[in-house]
This record gives C-alpha cells, structure tokens and sequence, in this order.
C-alpha cells in the first residue's frame, strides 16, 4: 500500500517568523532562512536515501530534543492528547465516530489506584519502560508516552503488539490480549484497535529512529533488540502504518509535541520514510497515474524509483502515438517516489495505455513490466485510474505548494457518504468541498484559495470509518 508525502515542506518554527514570512502566525517549525522567502526544509539531508542512511540521516535531525519531566507529562498530555471536548484522548477506550464506553477529565481522573477499566488514566509508555531499562531522555519522550486507562494499560503490560484472532481478554473498546496470529511470533501479544494502530506504529518508528546509535543499556524483547526492530514486528508495524494512515490527531499531536520537546516524529510527516528504512526488498508498484493538465501526467509508486531508470524515456511507451515522454522529473515535492511525464496535447475523455518497463526502486530492486491506464476528464477537470480500485485513498494535492489553485483527488471502493474539508493549523474547518454519498470510483476536485493567507492548511477524507489527511501548501 503506498504511503503519501504528508509533509513536503517543514513547519515554521516560530510564530514571528511565519507572520513575516507568511502572514500565519500559528504554525511552526525547525528554522528559516531569514534573508530568503525559501523555507529550510525541516528533513534536508534525508530525502532521496534509503535503509540505514535514512535512519541515521532522521536520526541526526530529530536528536538531543528537549526532555521534560516525568511528572511534566500530565500536564503535557493537556496539549497533546486532548479531544475536542475537553476529555482525555485515551486511545484504549476511545471508539471513533463511536460513543466511548468511558471519558476521563484531565487532573481529576489520574491515577492513582484502579481495580478495573473505568477507574483512572495514567502514562503508558508505548514502548515499554522495560525495553529500555527505565532509562532517560526515552522514559519521558512524548512520542511514545500517551494517556491510557491505567487497568487496561496493566493488560497490556509489556507485551508487544500484535493481531490477536482468539483473544484471552478484550477491553471496552475492543483492544484485545492473546496470542499472535502475525507471522514470525505467536506468544501473547496486545491488539489496539484499528483506528489507532498507526498512531502506536509510528510511534516505534519513531523511537526506532530517535535513539538509533543512542540504545547502549537497553534490553531486547520479543520484537526488539535494543532499538531495532526484529523483521517479524518490522513487517507488523508496517502493516499497521498502511492500515491506519496519518490522522488530524496525529498531526496536531506532532505539532504540540515539537513545541514541548523541539523535535518531530518524521513518520507522521513523512510516511513514505518507513519503506525506505524497514522495507528495502518491496518491489516498487504502481499505485496511481493522473494527468494534472493536457501536457503533464504524474505517475506515484510505492518505492523510491531509482534515478537513472526513472528518467529513461524508453522505460515509458504511451500510445494514441504519443511513444515516449518529451521529458521526465524525477521527484516530485521531494517526494522521487513520483514521477511526472511532459508529453504532447492528451484529448479530453480519452483513455490512455502507457507500458512501463526495466523500472527499479532507489536500491535496485526490479518493479515488474506492466501497462497503466488514464483516461483524462470530458470536460476541464482531472480524473485519476488507479491500479485496483479496493480501497480507499487520499491524494496528495497537486501543485503543493500552490497558488491559488489546487486539485484533490480521493478514491471509494464502494458507494458511501464521503465529506472532504479543508482545516486551518487551529484544526478549524474554513471549508467544505465534498459533502454527499458517492458511488464507488475515482474523483477529482479543485480547491481555490483565494482570499486565504499564506500558509499550511490540511485536507481531511471521511467516509465510514476511514479517514485520512493531507497537508497542503499556499505560498503566494
């Protein structure tokens, strides 16, 4: 399943900088070039590397982060892991677009004792304390540590994560303890529910990544040596990282935690990262072809492509006797898992067919030949063909950074009510662009932010139970 650039510019790192550079004063990030409207990028240095590379490369960015008090996290945890209505977000008991079996109140429900769910919250860290020897920064780090109710996080203890088919003992909220049905593993493992398990997913990534070279001390687990991850959990972790794709919640939750700590977790704004670390022998795929204009189409994969092989225009064959690309950029908004084709004039309501060959991911693995199909819009508009329509899929929007116009494109496997809105950093909907049941199919839709200010909004899918969120760009 491939993962989408969340992130392809940084956030500003102070609220001065941005009134000046952008006239939007809540949104931040690592630093800037004061002498130049161009924004340093947050990961310059990352992009374009892959396995261990790009582990030490997010490493060195993300490293020496300022490290607060245990105790410091309860209040901490009012910034970071507060829902909308004032509750606890406790992702053990919390159901999405469900009513919680339980809601806890900051500072009067702490624990304290408990002798059952419904008792207390308390501080759970993710990866357990006794992976790394209840040693510092790691035993206060926010990325890791979330508000949980204290009965369920003593289920939990410190068992790993896993997918439990015939569990032992189910919370509330349908999180789950019994033995693993992953392959690799099958010892008692702790089962989230799915609306969260990326959130805790990207959380090991992170931790993985954060104390990489950094772990003299730290103790194994069944999943773990140290701060790598043994290939059984890796594969889990990934699975769940596609599953669950990045939330509004998570990308808040980062936000809050850079201000605390001032460092990011690379795997919320980056999501591709984790195939380039943990999933080095994935053959790249196609996941989506759209044409963005009648002279441009982007192909996105679900790897890195490598550089020489991306560019050959032989590689790339299109019919109605177009042949090959005039051009091709390799990388799109940092992003070289995406490609875009400049070819001559395409025909309104036409299908195109265009043969892919001798492609290669950034460390040589071979991607299979095969044909891709885009069928361009009747009218003005873009229309995407994906490779299977069976899932649900948010875009990444294109051109990011844009101005003043950008287009959306989502994809429903099935027919089903679906509303796309458009957040400010506040989290406060300033637009809504879909809105109505839909039938199964790929869609497409232009946004213009005229009369908006400069800066960085986000664009939030639902449908059912799925969710997913993109961050979008105005640079005027």
């Amino acid at each position: 399943m491939k993962f989408y650039t969340i992130f392809t510019f940084a956030l500003l790192l102070t609220f001065s900088l941005l009134t000046s550079l952008f006239g939007q004063s809540n949104i931040i990030s690592r630093e800037t070039k004061i002498q130049s409207p161009k924004v340093v990028d947050y990961y310059d240095g990352a992009y374009k590397l892959y396995g261990t590379a790009l582990r030490l490369a997010l490493h060195n960015i993300i490293k020496g982060h300022t490290s607060i008090s245990y105790d410091a996290l309860w209040t901490a945890f009012q910034s970071t892991d507060k829902k909308s209505n004032g509750k606890v977000w406790d992702m053990y008991s919390d159901i999405p677009g469900g009513t919680p079996p339980y809601e806890y109140t900051f500072s009067t429900n702490q624990c304290g004792n408990y002798s059952g769910e419904n008792s207390c919250y308390n501080r759970e860290h993710s990866w357990p304390k006794s992976w790394f020897s209840d040693l510092t920064p790691m035993y206060s780090d926010l990325f890791h540590l979330f508000p949980t109710d204290g009965y369920v996080n003593g289920r939990r203890n410190n068992y790993n994560y896993g997918n439990v088919s015939a569990p032992t003992w189910t919370s509330q909220n349908g999180s789950k303890l019994g033995p693993n049905t992953f392959p690799g593993f099958s010892g008692t493992v702790f089962e989230p529910i799915t609306a969260y398990k990326g959130d805790l997913a990207r959380g090991h990534f992170y931790m993985s990544t954060r104390y990489y070279t950094e772990d003299a001390g730290w103790s194994t687990s069944d999943g773990t040596n140290k701060a790598d991850l043994l290939p059984w959990y890796a594969n889990l972790l990934f699975s769940w990282h596609t599953l669950d794709t990045v939330s509004v919640k998570e990308i808040n939750r980062n936000n809050a935690i850079f201000a605390i700590q001032n460092n990011r977790n690379p795997f919320i704004d980056h999501p591709e990262f984790a195939a380039e670390i943990w999933q080095t022998s994935m053959s790249p795929a196609v996941v989506s072809v759209m044409n963005l204009n009648t002279t441009s189409i982007i192909i996105d994969f679900s790897r890195y492509l490598d550089s020489v092989s991306a560019v050959t225009k032989t590689n790339f064959i299109i019919d109605h006797s177009i042949g090959n690309p005039s051009s091709i950029q390799w990388g799109v908004n940092f992003d070289v898992s995406k490609i875009s084709l400049s070819v001559p004039s395409l025909a309104f309501g036409t299908t195109y067919s265009i043969q892919l060959k001798n492609l290669k991911s950034i460390n040589n693995v071979t991607m299979n030949d095969t044909t891709i199909t885009v069928k361009t819009s009747g009218v003005n508009a873009v229309e995407e063909k994906f490779a299977q329509v069976n899932s649900f899929l948010l875009l990444q929007n294109y051109p990011n950074p844009f101005n003043p116009s950008t287009v959306i494109s989502y994809q429903l496997p099935i027919r089903n009510v679906v509303t796309l809105k458009v957040y400010n950093v506040l989290g406060k909907e300033i637009a809504t662009l879909v809105n109505e049941q839909k039938d199964a199919g790929l869609y497409s839709i232009q946004w213009n932010a005229t009369g908006f200010s400069n800066g960085v909004y986000f664009c939030t899918l639902q449908s059912g139970n799925f969710t997913a969120t993109k961050k979008l760009i105005l640079m005027k």
